[in-house]
């Protein structure tokens, strides 16, 4: 039940407090599954068909089952629950394969690739796991559509608003972050959140929404909207790396496309700068390792690991010119990047 809807056999008065006695009270304060930007709450992640959105929810998981971070957000490490609705096992492998979650303990994070519907079962199922997982941060129902077995006689808006309101008994219930996938519409709209597919319902009865939206359909890079109640917002543009799936973090969305602005001859220039400064002897290491050094250096620099790999490839020519050869190679333990200074006769 809407914990604001009161019952009918209470009294016929409204529940009152005054202003002082309310500033008085003490709250704590809010929790987060991912600092700053995913509290604890009922959210949404939308976006296009195969645009990614799955990628970035398994990332998330991780993050919380590991206790690391989502680019630049440290995650609150519990058990992450994800239920991949639209996959089955051995994708769900090839896929942390992929994102190179091997690498970690991810004993946490727990998996699932069936549920009931949101009026067959699924809050008996969900509180089922949480009293025997109650460390649990995290669920994400991958996607919203899949749980959707309530009855569609009234308007779209009512049905989405009670859909969201059943989902937010498990919330109200226990401290964690309850995250669904939903999708976009195929129009596009100068306000992100008018793109999810149903009715303003939906936005209306979370406590946030992300949107994720690619600039070309075609291309890598996207820009991920987030509207929460209880945080700022954010813009983030991000850029999906080929080789591990995972969005990358490329700055603020504003920042990020300004920063486009540069031409790509200055910053080649400027990178190799960076290196030739830093590079005393041969270096190896992967592409976050260099990243690292490379920012404490420079803090305004805006490397990320996706970025710096491309530049490097990009540019092979550039550093040859300057006497640097960087090679490329992977091993048990991920890509590696060796970074040589060369003796510049070999270059004559």
């Amino acid at each position: 039940m809407n914990e604001n809807i009161i019952s009918n056999t209470a009294p016929k008065e409204f529940e009152i407090i005054d202003g002082n006695t309310l500033m008085a009270q003490e709250y704590e304060p809010l929790l987060f599954a991912i600092d700053k930007i995913l509290p604890h709450g009922l959210f949404i992640l939308a976006g296009s068909g195969k645009i990614g959105k799955s990628w970035l929810s398994l990332d998330i998981s991780v993050s919380v089952a590991t206790g690391g971070s989502l680019w630049d957000f440290t995650a609150e490490q519990g058990t992450a629950l994800y239920l991949a609705l639209e996959d089955n096992y051995r994708r769900l492998k090839d896929r942390l394969e992929k994102i190179e979650a091997q690498n970690v303990d991810i004993s946490r994070l727990k998996l699932s690739t069936a549920s009931f519907g949101i009026n067959g079962g699924l809050l008996e199922q969900a509180n089922s796991f949480l009293a025997k997982n109650p460390d649990t941060k995290l669920i994400i129902i991958d996607t919203l559509e899949r749980i959707r077995d309530t009855e569609t006689n009234r308007s779209i808006y009512s049905c989405d608003y009670r859909d969201m309101t059943l989902l937010r008994e498990i919330t109200n219930k226990h401290k964690l972050t309850l995250l669904l996938i939903h999708h976009t519409r195929k129009m596009s709209d100068d306000d992100p959140l008018n793109m999810l597919s149903g009715s303003m319902g939906l936005v209306g009865a979370t406590d946030g929404v992300f949107v994720l939206e690619k600039e070309k359909r075609t291309g890598s890079t996207a820009k991920l909207t987030i509207a929460n109640r209880d945080t700022e917002g954010f813009c983030f543009k991000l850029e999906l790396d080929p080789e591990t799936c995972k969005w990358q973090f490329l700055g603020n969305y504003d920042n990020a496309v300004s920063n486009e602005a540069d031409s790509a001859e200055e910053k080649d220039e400027w990178l190799l700068m960076l290196i030739d400064d830093f590079l005393r002897d041969d270096w190896n290491g992967t592409a976050t390792e260099l990243c690292d050094t490379l920012n404490a250096i420079d803090s305004n620099s805006g490397l990320t690991p996706l970025n710096i790999t491309k530049r490097l490839k990009n540019n092979f020519t550039l550093f040859k010119e300057n006497n640097i050869a960087i090679t490329f190679e992977r091993n048990r333990n991920g890509r590696v990047i060796t970074i040589t200074r060369q003796d510049e006769q070999l270059n004559l």
